[in-house]
């Protein structure tokens, strides 16, 4: 029997209270953490279906700068959505808000090692088997490695550590990457894995496409966010503010800085100007159809003086993908509003939930959907030399529809997608930990 069948029944037979009769108890709230978990799900779907654009979508310049803009907001954002996801999910594994009992932390903490180095193991194999830079994978194992001492942290010890490395750590990257190449030449030359062709530790700290030096403040900053309570009115708020004023300052100000002292020349902030996707070119030449590797963005930029106008015409940009402290910020407070979203429209409304119940099927598997459209992508051709624009987005139409029923279909069945199954299995043996 249904509460609404006991009340209905006592309503029967007593159709008067009396005083001591227990009150009735208050209705839960609509959505609740169901509604919490399945708004971050609802991200996830969006970060991968902006992944598949940055992958297949069109790659074109634009003539109009507003047109130019709209078809250029999932490059560099999707992947970043990720990685502050990823981030917050860092914390959830690791037990979350709750503190945990010693055993089962130390558990937790052997199970998130094993998971980051599956994901190392599955990404560089990934690289090599399809001859791309663009896997992610391989980096999201490091970043949990090297963020994993740092879990028990509050909010402002991890919004600090964010910030850190949007502002700090975009500095040395470029010194690194770009004033010091000898460095990085000398640790690639012995390392194996490098010379193999996948991401070794050279290309995962500096020089990748996602190098963990400057990316580390997205991880850190979803990890500060899974320390918040989402269910408070306040919090989301504040979530919402921090996230505008962030992506204006980090995008606003590019552009301002950009316009002021090179009038709107060389690499703006990912506004069409052009020379704005010059940090995001190998990004756009090798995502699709995957022909083979394209190099990294600074592979692109080698031939540029470091101490040159141009090299700081890319320190005030916010283009894709070009690691400044303009894209991180920004791009942090795009994830922050994007992840504010999900949540309210999923924990406040069941309707949104039916709705959109295939889409967060999507998001609840991943890595799954990941991993099968980076094969998928060796099966349809390359938009990377300016293709039919309508093709393009045909072509991620597709990807989308296709990850999305294949999601919900399995979804129907299974609790898990396949990988999330496999990835379970293979940390299992975290429980062994005494």
């Amino acid at each position: 029997m249904t509460d609404t069948d006991t009340v209905r029944s006592e309503r029967t037979l007593r159709p008067f209270r009396t005083d001591r009769e227990t009150p009735p108890q208050p209705k839960p709230q609509r959505g609740g953490a169901l509604g919490r978990v399945l708004g971050l799900d609802l991200a996830r779907a969006l970060a991968i279906f902006g992944m598949f654009y940055a992958h297949v979508g069109p790659m074109q310049e634009f003539k109009n700068p507003v047109v130019n803009t709209i078809m250029q907001i999932p490059h560099g954002r999707a992947s970043a959505l990720f990685a502050v996801l990823a981030g917050l999910s860092l914390v959830l594994l690791a037990g979350g808000r709750r503190p945990l009992p010693a055993l089962e932390r130390r558990q937790r903490i052997v199970k998130i090692v094993i998971r980051a180095l599956l994901l190392i193991a599955l990404g560089t194999a990934l690289t090599l088997w399809l001859h791309t830079d663009i896997v992610i994978l391989a980096f999201y194992g490091l970043f949990f490695l090297l963020a994993l001492p740092f879990v028990r942290c509050g909010v402002k010890t991890l919004a600090v550590l964010s910030a850190a490395f949007a502002v700090v750590g975009s500095v040395v990257f470029y010194w690194i990457a770009m004033a010091q190449p000898s460095f990085v030449t000398a640790l690639n030359a012995h390392d194996p894995i490098t010379r193999m062709g996948a991401d070794g530790l050279g290309r995962l700290l500096f020089t990748g496409l996602y190098p963990a030096v400057p990316w580390l403040a997205y991880i850190f900053a979803g990890m500060a966010i899974a320390k918040l309570d989402l269910s408070a009115k306040r919090v989301r708020i504040g979530m919402a503010s921090v996230g505008a004023g962030l992506g204006l300052a980090g995008y606003g100000l590019s552009w301002v800085l950009q316009k002021v002292l090179f009038a709107g020349g060389g690499m703006g902030g990912g506004s069409g100007s052009s020379g704005s996707s010059t940090a995001s070119t190998s990004t756009a030449s090798g995502s699709s159809g995957m022909s083979g590797s394209s190099g990294t963005w600074s592979d692109s930029m080698s031939g540029f003086d470091p101490w040159s106008s141009d090299m700081l015409q890319f320190l005030l940009s916010a283009s894709p993908h070009s690691g400044t402290a303009f894209e991180l910020l920004g791009n942090i407070g795009i994830a922050m509003l994007v992840i504010t979203g999900s949540v309210v429209l999923l924990d406040r409304s069941a309707l949104a939930q039916k709705l959109l119940a295939p889409v967060t099927a999507a998001g609840a598997m991943s890595l799954t959907l990941y991993v099968a459209h980076l094969w998928a992508l060796n099966h349809v051709p390359s938009n990377s030399d300016g293709g039919s624009v309508t093709a393009a987005l045909a072509v991620w139409g597709w990807f989308c529809v296709a990850g999305i029923a294949f999601a919900f279909v399995w979804s129907r069945f299974f609790k898990r997608g396949p990988l999330e199954y496999a990835m379970q299995w293979a940390t299992s043996p975290a429980k062994l930990v005494r």
